[in-house]
């Protein structure tokens, strides 16, 4: 019987990039039919997004498990832009649990509001969100995608 581990949050390093774009990759390819291309974080850079310092992992002895990246708009805000969750992992809170690190690290840094958008075609985030205290600001589209807008005070 393995004993369940819990998992581990760590900013992410350069040598995880592969890792990281494999997982994001992999999390949004399931959209791509839906939008019609391929979802903008599936096409981010993460060697770049990493060396920000404003990309946090998951991880377990099983490798990792998600991925957030996060930034500091102009006002202050703090925008969560990228959040994926390995297959596997789904349904262990991890994504709860790497939102309530970036909302601490945003509390930390002075930060007074959280934002996120999602497509409107993920209904798994659409879900979440709320359930988190974060409110729907407005809906849009954007870069060809179409957008439902959210944010949360801290």
């Amino acid at each position: 019987m393995s004993e369940k581990i819990d998992p581990i949050l760590r900013r992410a390093l350069p040598e995880d990039a592969m890792a990281v774009t494999d997982l994001v990759q992999r999390a949004f390819a399931q959209y791509t039919p839906l939008i019609g291309k391929p979802p903008a974080p599936a096409l981010y850079d993460y060697t770049v997004l990493i060396a920000s310092g404003r990309v946090s992992l998951a991880e377990d002895g099983s490798g990792l498990l998600g991925v957030i990246y996060s930034y500091v708009e102009a006002d202050g805000a703090v925008m969560l832009d990228v959040l994926a969750v390995s297959q596997a992992a789904q349904g262990r809170g991890i994504a709860k649990r790497l939102i309530q690190h970036v909302e601490d690290r945003a509390r930390v840094e002075g930060a007074r509001l959280m934002r996120v958008y999602t497509n409107a075609v993920m209904t798994g985030p659409q879900a979440i969100y709320p359930r988190l205290g974060y409110h729907e600001t407005h809906r849009g589209e954007s870069d060809g995608y179409r957008r439902i807008h959210y944010e949360k005070p801290l």
